[in-house]
């Protein structure tokens, strides 16, 4: 009966603890935010701003994030969902915009579908703003997410 107990309790403990190698410390482990000209946003590790993942339109999987603690894990799958939602959304009103620029640049029929180009034009900007809103949120999250992740971190 206590071979059990204690193998449950292990596992518990082991469960709770953070996904992060033995000697992991704060100026070796801890993540940041780098921007760069050419590659644009990155999650980067430790002092050597090793690349951890790179971000855009849609959210990548960080490993470090996800298997953190219960507060890390939960503003990463919000900023995950949120940023994937978002690009969606910015990808819908790019097409719009497509369509809008197509119609609009038919002159020879542009006062047929002046109705279809207003409505496809506002259809855009709705869908964009919408989207923006989303990866505004989404980064916030993924902020908050890195944060807990480091407070986690041996000094």
């Amino acid at each position: 009966m206590t071979r059990p107990l204690v193998a449950a309790l292990l596992l518990l403990a082991a469960g709770s603890a953070q996904a992060q190698a033995p000697g992991c410390t704060y100026d070796t482990c801890a993540l940041r935010l780098r921007s760069r000209f050419w590659s644009g946003i990155s999650v980067v590790q430790g002092r050597d701003a090793r690349r951890v993942a790179r971000l855009g339109l849609f959210a990548p999987h960080i490993d470090l994030l996800a298997t953190g603690s219960d507060s890390t894990k939960a503003h990463y799958l919000a900023f995950r969902a949120k940023q994937n939602s978002g690009g969606a959304l910015l990808l819908v009103g790019a097409v719009f915009a497509g369509v809008v620029g197509g119609l609009a640049y038919d002159q020879a029929h542009y006062n047929d579908h002046k109705g279809l180009v207003l409505g496809f034009g506002l259809a855009s900007i709705t869908f964009t703003i919408w989207g923006g809103a989303k990866q505004v949120s989404a980064s916030d999250h993924l902020h908050q997410a890195i944060w807990f992740y480091n407070r986690d971190l041996g000094r």
